[in-house]
């Protein structure tokens, strides 16, 4: 059974006419006729009574053409879909994201829901091995990190843009005035820090990795927006985070680390060799063009 088959038998069953149908779906009467028989020969019945004047439905034709009329509805509206979706008109995009990425994205996804109210968004938040898992399993359609210190395989990563671990400090705070600190300035001041887990905590450690430093940790916490607050609100904290994080953030000073091994790389994730969808490829194309510090457009898009 063709859906060309069903085109054609509803539109000689509305019109009554072979003549008339042909006309109108611009195909030879023997053609359509033809196909016709095919389809009552598939199934085994007579959909048409036929004389050398007139045609009309038989008692099953009549039982089958609301079937047949809702299957050609069913398949047009498949194709509108897969129209919207190509034209982003329609569809989902699922979004992977960590904690320490995530300030990145609130301006891109503003953007995007603008652009394309038509595409519904799903984003989730883990760390970076949660995510590539994800990715894995097809759960996710990409996941944005900082460049992990690992290759895993089955994922292909890119580099968005260049980045780096910074000190952070309220505008208010007697470091505020400085440009750069080295680790052992710091050892004065209370900690609030990422918990552990999260990329910049994990830079953080590695960096700090068989020195003897002796920081006064007054806190930990794993969501990035609440503590840039807190670092801001109490002006005698000091936290870690990368400098992109902290992108139009008022009342906060970031400094850079006088130390080796800061780098944090911004990347976006996705299966090697997967198909990338173009709702994927357009958020990627706005998240480079909102973000003032210079994200590079990879060749893939």
């Amino acid at each position: 059974m063709e859906l060309r088959q069903l085109k054609y038998f509803t539109k000689v069953a509305e019109l009554k006419s072979f003549s008339e149908a042909s006309r109108i779906l611009n195909v030879t009467q023997s053609t359509l006729s033809q196909q016709i028989r095919q389809l009552e020969g598939e199934l085994g019945v007579e959909l048409l009574v036929r004389d050398s004047h007139h045609v009309r439905l038989s008692d099953v034709g009549e039982s089958f053409l609301p079937q047949a009329e809702r299957t050609l509805s069913a398949a047009k509206t498949c194709i509108d879909r897969i129209r919207d979706v190509q034209q982003l008109g329609a569809g989902e995009l699922n979004l992977g994201s960590t904690y320490s990425f995530l300030p990145l994205l609130k301006e891109t996804v503003l953007a995007f829901m603008k652009q394309y109210p038509g595409v519904k968004m799903n984003i989730c938040c883990h760390s970076m091995e949660t995510l590539l898992k994800m990715l894995q399993e097809e759960r996710i359609d990409m996941a944005l990190s900082y460049k992990p210190s690992m290759v895993v395989p089955d994922i292909d990563s890119h580099i968005l843009f260049d980045n780096r671990l910074a000190v952070l400090v309220s505008d208010t705070h007697p470091l505020a005035r400085l440009s750069s600190v080295r680790l052992s300035e710091l050892e004065k001041y209370p900690f609030a820090l990422p918990a552990k887990g999260l990329q910049a905590r994990n830079t953080f450690d590695r960096i700090i990795d068989g020195g003897d430093y002796r920081f006064d940790v007054r806190l930990e916490i794993n969501e990035v927006n609440v503590l840039i607050d807190i670092v801001r609100t109490s002006g005698n904290l000091v936290t870690v985070l990368s400098e992109a994080a902290i992108v139009r953030s008022p009342g906060i000073k970031a400094l850079t680390l006088d130390q080796q091994g800061t780098q944090m790389e911004g990347s976006f994730h996705v299966l090697k060799n997967g198909y990338m969808k173009r709702a994927t490829k357009e958020f990627l194309r706005i998240l480079c063009e909102n973000r003032s510090y210079g994200l590079a457009m990879m060749n893939l898009l």
